[in-house]
């Protein structure tokens, strides 16, 4: 079972292919959308460059689905975005960070997550504006 996108019952009748369709409860549709989410992504990080668009798309149209279930606007993520490129840049340098080899014994044992650089969260939405 996966979650799809409103017209596709007729569209999957017209072509032959019908199915079972019903609605999802909230807490059905969330965790659903949430995989879509990783099922979009997935097939962009893939996509050819003449169908990255298209699947960038697909991603959009999730994640604004994710946020109005949040009970968020499309204004609302782009400002989330927007702060968090003035508070922590963008991928304009193409940077890759490489961590620190693995340590010894006795040394710090930290593991590679928790050595990650950390940043602070940046404000709620409302509390910043673009």
């Amino acid at each position: 079972m996966k979650l799809v996108r409103d017209h596709i019952p007729e569209l999957a009748t017209a072509n032959g292919h019908p199915g079972t369709f019903h609605q999802a409860t909230e807490a059905k549709y969330a965790f659903y959308l949430r995989a879509k989410l990783l099922e979009v992504a997935q097939e962009a990080a893939t996509a050819s460059p003449a169908g990255l668009v298209e699947e960038l798309g697909d991603v959009l149209q999730v994640l604004y689905a994710l946020a109005e279930l949040a009970g968020h606007t499309a204004a609302e993520i782009e400002c989330a975005r927007a702060r968090k490129a003035r508070t922590h840049g963008a991928y304009t340098q193409r940077l890759l960070w490489q961590p620190p080899p693995e340590s010894s014994p006795g040394r710090d044992t930290r593991s590679r997550r928790q050595a990650e650089p950390r940043a602070h969260p940046a404000p709620h939405p409302t509390e910043a504006t673009p």
